[in-house]
């Protein structure tokens, strides 16, 4: 009787160790293939506040002003993608971007007199200012994209423009080490996304399409054999 129940106890102790090690040895010999296999995927995770797709320039002073707006990266203000003549009280809408502003006297082009430059700003525009000596230009730049890695082992993660959808040239690309978190400040309005485990042949594992700028992305396991997989990895 205590052999059988010897036995029994092997028995249970062997079928015990193939359910918790099987899916994680399987996935041990399989985590060097350059292709998904089943169950190797990761989930991803958006979250982001709503952000009107427009950015809304109010003149809130009291004086009549011309707004121009130039890409971030002019610095020196050479190039106006628009301009716009804006009375007191009066707004205007344009597709929400990081931008540099300078507000002017209107008149005759150069020779408008400068009232206020801004560094970069995403959020919406505030003019204020009670007479041209004292005009400001209020704002912010655009919250950066976040990645966070909440799986157990390190993950590369690519962007790529939204018309890219083979996703063959990347705009750039990161190694995050589990339960780290990395921010971006150049993301585009929309970006296409996909994740790697990274090798030889780096292994796909998700990807996403028309993801919005100023959001919070965070990577995790798809079950449960994630955590066994870290105890007997």
């Amino acid at each position: 009787m205590k052999k059988v129940i010897v036995y029994l106890v092997v028995i249970f102790v062997i079928l015990l160790a193939i359910y918790f090690l099987g899916s994680g040895l399987f996935s041990r010999l399989t985590r060097d293939l350059p292709f998904p296999t089943k169950g190797d995927q990761v989930r991803v995770e958006i979250y982001r506040a709503d952000i009107p797709k427009n950015m809304t320039i109010t003149n809130s002073s009291k004086i009549k002003v011309k707004v121009y707006v130039y890409n971030a990266n002019d610095s020196v203000r050479l190039i106006a993608r628009k301009e716009w003549v804006l009375n007191p009280d009066r707004s205007t809408e344009y597709p929400r971007d990081n931008y540099r502003f300078k507000v002017v006297d209107p008149g005759i082009p150069p020779f408008e007199r400068v009232l206020a430059e801004s560094g970069i700003v995403g959020s919406d525009v505030g003019i204020t200012g009670d007479n041209k000596k004292n005009i400001k230009i209020s704002g912010h730049p655009k919250k950066n994209v976040t990645f966070t890695n909440k799986t157990s082992e390190n993950l590369k993660i690519c962007v790529y423009n939204r018309d890219d959808w083979l996703r063959a040239i990347p705009l750039t690309c990161w190694v995050i080490d589990q339960d780290r978190k990395i921010e971006w400040d150049k993301a585009p309005p929309e970006f296409n996304l996909k994740v790697f485990r990274p090798q030889l042949l780096d292994k796909p594992l998700s990807t996403q399409t028309n993801v919005l700028d100023q959001s919070d992305i965070v990577i995790k396991s798809r079950g449960i054999w994630d955590s066994i997989k870290r105890l007997f990895s």
